[in-house]
């Protein structure tokens, strides 16, 4: 266990220094343009309301998602879309451990951000 937790912290650690250093490369970042005229709902929307269905599938109380959602608007368009990316891992990763780990990056990354 004490190893697990390790690992974790380490990843945890070298994801913040990517965040706060660089472009995270290790996060499939795909950057959608949309056209002005468009009526469509933005692309920083879009990445929130993914983040939230992720966390209410895998949560469900309803008082912590507020606070999600609370959080989720102080963060940068940068930020939601690393931690919708990470979203759309738990998606295709459903109940297997890379989709687990991806689930507590971000939560670790909702509250440490």
């Amino acid at each position: 266990m004490k190893k697990l937790m390790l690992i974790i912290v380490i990843c945890l650690l070298a994801l913040q220094i990517n965040i706060f250093v660089g472009r995270p490369s290790f996060a499939a970042v795909n950057i959608i343009e949309q056209d002005p005229g468009n009526s469509t709902i933005s692309a920083r929307a879009s990445n929130v309301l993914k983040i939230l269905s992720v966390l209410e599938n895998r949560i469900g109380d309803q008082p912590l998602i507020e606070k999600a959602k609370d959080k989720l608007s102080t963060l940068t368009d940068r930020q939601t879309l690393l931690i919708a990316s990470l979203s759309d891992q738990v998606v295709k990763e459903r109940n297997s451990t890379s989709g687990d780990i991806a689930f507590l990056l971000i939560a670790a990354l909702i509250i440490l951000l």
